[in-house]
């Protein structure tokens, strides 16, 4: 009898912000709001089992437009345990957040977006970062 092998290939439409900032999610997420003119909004976390039964809870912000999801979402888990450090995307455990954004339009301008992020006092860095290059892509799909 022969087997069958079920290959799942996942879309990544999404562009991805990372964001070095100096201050707590729900800050950032005020001060986008604030800022960009957008609508964050804590909704319930996400939470990811790894298969060593490592469980990460990862703080969630959503803001919905017209044409765009816009998703703020903490590199760093909330529970962490003394011997579990465990990030979302640990190959950019140097960065603090990271925006996904859902877009359906032509008119979005993420070079824009990114310019004015930079310019909050509380933002160190940030860059656009390709989601289909990172090693553990996978931990961005829920």
């Amino acid at each position: 009898m022969g087997k069958n092998k079920l290959t799942i290939k996942y879309d990544f439409g999404f562009q991805l912000v990372a964001v070095n900032a100096s201050v707590k999610e729900y800050k950032l997420a005020w001060i986008l709001n604030r800022n960009l003119e957008l609508d964050f909004i804590k909704t319930d976390n996400i939470e990811i089992v790894f298969v060593n039964d490592k469980l990460i809870s990862i703080s969630n912000f959503i803001c919905r437009t017209e044409h765009q999801l816009f998703r703020l979402l903490s590199n760093k888990a909330e529970n962490l345990e003394e011997t579990f450090n465990a990030f979302l995307i640990p190959e950019l455990k140097n960065f603090d957040y990271f925006i996904a954004i859902n877009d359906e339009s032509d008119t979005f301008d993420l070079n824009a977006f990114i310019s004015r992020i930079k310019q909050i006092p509380f933002v160190q860095f940030a860059v656009s970062v390709d989601p289909t290059t990172l090693k553990s892509k996978d931990n961005l799909i829920f």
